[in-house]
């Protein structure tokens, strides 16, 4: 593939310096490049039609997403084109930054609130289809799929992992739609806070007392608004959790390995939240 062509078709400067951005995880290059031309900064991206689709349908003048420029189709692959966001991940959090970045989800979250819903189907029969590896947990999982069927759904970022928030120290940028759409209102949040952890060594650092903010934030300046009380709102927001951490049992049944280390820390914290939502005793 070359990238001058998709340059050409964009009607950059096929000569502008190209740098790919790097995984945070792993140091491993994103199909995502900036673009550096002779007075511009933008960022270029190998996406779907269906972040494409989210950023024209949903995303126009949004403050809190970058800025959709064009989209072209080269050798049967999307290209998106952007502005270029700079600011650091929320990856080392802090309750400054997690604050912008929880206004800049309900911002979006309250202006699509009970949209009808377009993918939820799908979404659904994707992640049903783990509930046979839930073993002794099965019966939590159904509950989280029933919840999934019976909350509020809105314009949801389905990846909100910290590293696809950007923070410049006065807002919060969300990037990388690529998952997005209509789905239940707890998605992004659940994902947003469940895999941080105390040790600042971690991939994502978030202490306890943050997680506590950000849900008592998004409780407090959304969720209450929209008449759901209190305790409904935490019940619906451990079953999210639990199915965060789920994950990590459906990926170690598939790869036959309970020794990889997301299993051995997830695997735990799935066993607590069940017990939490009452549903383990031992």
């Amino acid at each position: 593939m070359s990238l001058k062509e998709v340059l050409r078709k964009l009607n950059l400067n096929e000569n502008s310096i190209v740098t790919p951005f790097l995984n945070e995880e792993d140091g491993s290059a994103y199909q995502v490049w900036k673009i550096e031309t002779n007075d511009q900064i933008y960022v270029l991206k190998k996406t779907t039609l269906n972040e494409i689709h989210t950023y024209q349908t949903y995303l126009k003048n949004v403050a809190s997403v970058p800025i959709f420029l064009n989209a072209i189709q080269h050798n049967q692959e999307w290209y998106m084109l952007m502005n270029n966001v700079e600011g650091s991940s929320l990856s080392r959090c802090t309750k400054d930054n997690l604050k912008f970045a929880l206004d800049a989800l309900i911002e979006i979250q309250d202006k699509y609130w009970d949209y009808p819903a377009c993918n939820c189907d799908t979404v659904f029969e994707n992640r049903s289809k783990r509930l046979e590896y839930m073993g002794d947990l099965k019966e939590v999982y159904q509950e989280y799929l029933n919840e999934f069927c019976r909350i509020p759904v809105t314009l949801t970022h389905d990846d909100l992992l910290p590293f696809n928030v950007l923070c410049d120290g006065n807002k919060a940028v969300l990037i990388d739609w690529n998952d997005a759409g209509i789905l239940p209102y707890a998605t992004a949040l659940a994902r947003l806070i469940a895999y941080g952890e105390e040790d600042e060594h971690a991939l994502f650092q978030m202490k306890e007392k943050d997680k506590q903010f950000a849900l008592t934030y998004y409780y407090d300046q959304f969720i209450s608004k929209k008449g759901i009380d209190y305790q409904e709102y935490m019940r619906t927001m451990n079953l999210f959790l639990f199915k965060e951490y789920s994950e990590w049992i459906y990926c170690a049944h598939l790869a036959n390995d309970f020794e990889m280390e997301y299993y051995r820390i997830y695997e735990p914290k799935a066993r607590e939240t069940a017990r939490k939502l009452g549903y383990l005793w031992k």
